[in-house]
């Protein structure tokens, strides 16, 4: 961490100064596409969609497997 940092002051009007003379295109250098954003979500939807997912009935089942080879009854 630097302890000497500097602080700018930015007024209104110095802040006025220094926008761009044309808003959309400032916005449209930072902002990505439309085409993009909707890209990128559909192929993380696809990619959920394709995660295998365990069959429940399976997962339900192997919690009473590891119960019946050791009964609770019994001593250890």
């Amino acid at each position: 961490m630097k302890p000497n940092k500097t602080i700018r002051i930015i007024k209104s009007a110095e802040r006025r100064s220094e926008l761009p003379a044309n808003k959309s295109e400032a916005t449209e250098n930072t902002r990505p596409s439309n085409a993009s954003v909707t890209s990128q979500v559909a192929s993380w939807v696809k990619e959920f969609q394709q995660r295998r997912r365990p069959d429940p009935r399976r997962a339900f089942a192997s919690l009473f497997a590891a119960d019946a080879a050791a009964p609770l009854n019994s001593l250890s």
